[in-house]
């Protein structure tokens, strides 16, 4: 039978959204099992719809589409210096009313990539590199 784990844990400030706190007597992967956790609950954006106007690049669609769904969108109400939460904010797509898409389930990005030009606002020694976003 294996060894039961009786872990402790020493809060030492609680604020609406930050907690910290020892967790003690316990192992890696009992730490690792309540990161987790609390991963899996912070609400989050993420991107799962990418529609193309041109793509000439040697990168198909599905890739480019895969590689935006992996970057972290940060949520920051208009007027805030701080991060907010999104889940308050915005509700999920399914449970939405609208048809398609409308502000309360989706926010939209636009991104416009020029190879042709040089970015004069760049460091020095990025200056003569083709891409500009």
């Amino acid at each position: 039978m294996p060894q039961q784990r009786f872990p402790k844990i020493e809060i030492l400030s609680i604020q609406p959204h930050h907690i910290q706190f020892i967790l003690s007597e316990t192992d890696t992967s009992m730490a690792n099992a309540i990161r987790r956790i609390m991963i899996a609950e912070v609400p989050t954006l993420a991107i799962d719809l990418v529609e193309y106007a041109e793509n000439s690049s040697v990168l198909n669609d599905e890739y480019i589409a895969h590689r935006l769904g992996l970057l972290p969108i940060r949520y920051v109400p208009e007027g805030s210096m701080r991060g907010g939460d999104c889940h308050t904010a915005f509700l999920p797509h399914r449970e939405c009313v609208c048809y398609d898409r409308c502000p309360r389930c989706s926010v939209e990005f636009e991104l416009d990539v020029d190879f042709d030009k040089v970015n004069m606002t760049r460091p020095d020694q990025e200056r003569d590199l083709p891409l500009t976003v």
